[in-house]
C-alpha cells in the first residue's frame, strides 16, 4: 500500500512531502509543479517508520503543515506543531469548527488560548495569565463562554471580549475537576462538590467531600455529568465511585472495584454505564453498569500508562482511547472496533476530542497537533 504525504509552508507556498511503498522511500519538496524527488530507500519496515516520524517531525518543527480534507479513516486531515514547553496539561476542545488549545509561553510563564483550524491555520486569542496553566477548556452550549480549569480554580473566557473571569476561588489543596453538559457544570470548590445552572445563575447542587491522598501524596478527585445533567458521578476514595440524582441529591449507584486513583469519568450517553480511567495500577480504562454496578461483561482489555484521556463521541456513540502510541475506535453500544489510528508526533500522551462533524482532534505530548479522518 503507498503511503503519501504532502506538507507545505504557509509562509513560501514550497511543498515538502514522503511517499512510501513498503521500505521505499521517496522525498519530494520544491514549488507545486516543480518538485525534485529522492529515493530513500530503507532496510525494513520498522526503519521506515522511524525515518519518516523523524523526518515529518522535523518538517512540522519548522512550520509546515499537512493538509488533506479527503483523508481515509485513519488518516491526518490535518496536522502542525503546536510547540510550547511541556508542562503535562494538555486541555483541548473544539470551537467554532476547531481546535481551542492550550499552548506554555516560556517568556511569560503561563498558558495561552490558542485555535486552530481545519486548514491549519493558527490564532492566538488570550494569555490565561503567570503562573497558570489550563488543565480543561469546555465551551457553554448557548453562551459565548469557555469555562477554564485553571489550575485549581474555575474561570469563565468569553472570546469575543478577551475577559477571563474567576467563578471560583482558588482552591488551597491541588484537588479539582471540571465538567459540563449543556448548560449545568460541575466542579470542585473547598470543601464542596458544586453542580451549577449556568444559564439560570443558580447551585443546583452542594456537597462536602475530603478527597482521600492515594498512596499518600495525591488527592483523588474526579467527576462527571451525565449528558441531560441529571446525575453526577465522583469518586473521592480510590477504589469507590458514588452516582448522584442532582435535583433529590439522593445517591443512584454506589461502584467498588480493585481499580486504583481514577483519572477520569464518563457517563455513556444512555447513562446505562460509567466509563472509568484509572490512573496508576494497571492504568486501565473500565466500564459499569449503573443498575449492577457491576463491570459490563463485553468490556474489551485496554491499559495506558501513558495517562492520556479518552473521547465520548455521543452523536456517533464511539469512544476513542489511547493504547502505545495507538487511538483505538470503538462503537460504544457493541465495543466493536471501528478503526486504529496511529498518532504521528508522540512520545507517551495524546489528548482526545471529537468535532461536531465526527473527526478527531488530538494535541501530543510533543506538541503536534492533528485531526484524524475515523470510521463511524
Amino acid at each position: 500500500m503507498i503511503r503519501i504525504r504532502s506538507f507545505h509552508d504557509p509562509a513560501t507556498g514550497k511543498v515538502w512531502g514522503t511517499r512510501t511503498d513498503g521500505i521505499n522511500v521517496t522525498i519530494f519538496s520544491g514549488m507545486p509543479g516543480k518538485l525534485k524527488e529522492t529515493d530513500k530507500p530503507q532496510a525494513d519496515a520498522a526503519c521506515a517508520r522511524r525515518y519518516l516520524d523523524k523526518e515529518e517531525g522535523a518538517r512540522l518543527r519548522k512550520g509546515l503543515v499537512l493538509v488533506a480534507p479527503a483523508a481515509a479513516s485513519g488518516e491526518p486531515i490535518m496536522l502542525r506543531h503546536l510547540g510550547g514547553g511541556y508542562t503535562g496539561a494538555l486541555a483541548i476542545a473544539e470551537l467554532d469548527g476547531g481546535l481551542l488549545l492550550n499552548r506554555y509561553d516560556d517568556a511569560r510563564q503561563g498558558d495561552e488560548i490558542w485555535r486552530l483550524a481545519p486548514d491549519g491555520s493558527a490564532e492566538r486569542l488570550a494569555f490565561a495569565g503567570p503562573n497558570t496553566l489550563l488543565w480543561r477548556m469546555l465551551p457553554v452550549a448557548g453562551q459565548e463562554r469557555v469555562l477554564l480549569l485553571a489550575d485549581h480554580q474555575i474561570r469563565a473566557w468569553t472570546p469575543a471580549t478577551g475577559l477571563i473571569e474567576p467563578l471560583t476561588r482558588a482552591n488551597g489543596k491541588p484537588a479539582s475537576f471540571l465538567d459540563c453538559q449543556g448548560a449545568v457544570a460541575a466542579w470542585h470548590e473547598q470543601p464542596e462538590l458544586v453542580v451549577r445552572d449556568l444559564a439560570a445563575g443558580k447551585d443546583l447542587l452542594r456537597l462536602a467531600i475530603e478527597p482521600e491522598l492515594y498512596g499518600g501524596h495525591t488527592p483523588q478527585l474526579a467527576g462527571a455529568l451525565s449528558a441531560d445533567g441529571a446525575l453526577l458521578a465522583y469518586c473521592v476514595q480510590p477504589g469507590r465511585i458514588q452516582v448522584l440524582d442532582i435535583a433529590g441529591g439522593t445517591r443512584q449507584a454506589i461502584i467498588e472495584g480493585d481499580f486504583k486513583m481514577v483519572g477520569q469519568l464518563a457517563f455513556t450517553p444512555d447513562r446505562r454505564a460509567l466509563i472509568v480511567k484509572e490512573n496508576y495500577g494497571g492504568w486501565r480504562l473500565l466500564a459499569f453498569d449503573l443498575a449492577s454496578a457491576a463491570p459490563l461483561a463485553d468490556w474489551p482489555e485496554a491499559a495506558d500508562p501513558g495517562g492520556s484521556n479518552f473521547a465520548v463521541d455521543a452523536a456517533r456513540g464511539r469512544i476513542a482511547f489511547h493504547m502505545r502510541g495507538h487511538v483505538h475506535v470503538h462503537e460504544l453500544a457493541t465495543m466493536r472496533p471501528l478503526s486504529q489510528i496511529a498518532i504521528d508526533q508522540i512520545v507517551k500522551r495524546v489528548a482526545l476530542t471529537w468535532t461536531a462533524d465526527g473527526r478527531l482532534g488530538t494535541r501530543t505530548d510533543l506538541g503536534c497537533v492533528g485531526l484524524y479522518a475515523a470510521s463511524t
